[in-house]
């Protein structure tokens, strides 16, 4: 074959050369190669192998552009593994395909991975239904209409969300269990990291080792620490989603008189979630098991200071929730994805 052939059309023709023209002629573009200085040559290169390098370039550039058409465009969706096993150790892929922005899934009887971009992955159990709203336009988010994820993320706080029908979880950095039931109502353990989760303004932080339960038309209730007895979690289930206001105070009873200082977390939520008297009784349980710092007084506190509260959280024990503090909800529950109404 002339050198020239891939440059000017000249010299005998290489058969394998011939036959990649032909499969490319059908993508042959009609606009004008746009006009490129080429570089000065260095001594010892001649303007000859520069010609021929840059054309065996742009026919790279064809075959790969070729190569790579059939597949969507990055941010289009997520990959999708199916899996058979008798648990998660032991599963194996049978099957792989992708998940586009729009599209949902039931898992049935089998478990199932989705690859959250390049920032974590989600483990699906059987008889779960997921769809994806966005795959990293603006944040990577999910929708669980029922069933139960595993995800572990390792993003910056606030990049991964999940809708569910009674609220948002907003991943902070962690590893976390979320289950829906066919009724709406949710429950999430967070085994590492932290998780916001959030309805209509109701806010609640489950940090590692707690768990937080959701009702439709309620969003989170108040977390707790799974260590905490059987008595203390019902009770709270009767503060936050039950409707008679005697019953509440009554479970708010059985709460203050439960709690230990490993209940701080659960003290802590409750202040913002009852005021007047009430809530001074929060304030005198959880100031005799957790000492607030010099500057958190008990009317400030009563009178609903958040800056006051927030400084009492630090003396939890729990860490720093200084990026809670910093984190913008305006996008986190704006209805982009109600399971209810696309695809349950």
């Amino acid at each position: 074959m002339s050198g020239d052939y891939l440059w000017d059309g000249s010299g005998e023709p290489d058969p394998e050369i011939q036959r990649l023209e032909e499969a490319l002629r059908p993508l042959r573009g009609t606009r004008p190669a746009p006009e490129l200085a080429l570089p000065r040559p260095r001594p010892g290169f001649s303007l000859g192998g520069w010609n021929s390098l840059a054309a065996a370039a742009a026919l790279l550039a064809a075959v790969t552009a070729t190569t790579r058409a059939p597949y969507p465009a990055p941010g289009a969706g997520w990959d999708l593994a199916w899996l058979e096993g008798p648990s998660w150790p032991e599963t194996r892929v049978v099957r792989e395909g992708r998940l586009g922005v729009g599209e949902w899934i039931d898992t049935l009887g089998s478990r199932a991975r989705l690859s959250v971009g390049d920032i974590g992955e989600v483990q699906l159990e059987p008889a779960t239904r997921v769809g994806i709203v966005d795959a990293g336009r603006r944040r990577h988010r999910l929708s669980l209409a029922r069933g139960v994820l595993h995800a572990m993320i390792w993003a910056p706080p606030g990049r991964f969300l999940v809708d569910t029908p009674s609220a948002v979880a907003v991943d902070l950095g962690c590893r976390y269990t979320l289950e829906v039931a066919r009724d709406g109502s949710g429950l999430l353990h967070v085994e590492a990291g932290w998780v916001g989760i959030e309805s209509h303004g109701r806010r609640s932080l489950v940090p590692a080792g707690a768990a937080c339960p959701t009702r439709r038309g309620a969003g989170p209730g108040t977390p707790y620490v799974e260590s905490a007895p059987d008595a203390l979690r019902q009770a709270l289930l009767g503060i936050d989603f039950g409707s008679d206001p005697r019953a509440r105070r009554g479970s708010l009873d059985l709460v203050l008189a439960a709690a230990e200082e490993r209940d701080a977390l659960s003290l802590w939520h409750l202040l913002s979630r009852f005021d007047g008297e009430d809530r001074g009784r929060v304030y005198d349980r959880l100031a005799a098991l957790v000492p607030p710092p010099a500057s958190v007084t008990r009317a400030g506190i009563l009178g609903g200071n958040a800056a006051l509260r927030d400084a009492w959280w630090d003396e939890l024990g729990l860490g720093s929730a200084e990026f809670w503090r910093t984190w913008t909800w305006s996008d986190s529950s704006d209805g982009a994805s109600d399971p209810e109404r696309n695809g349950r």
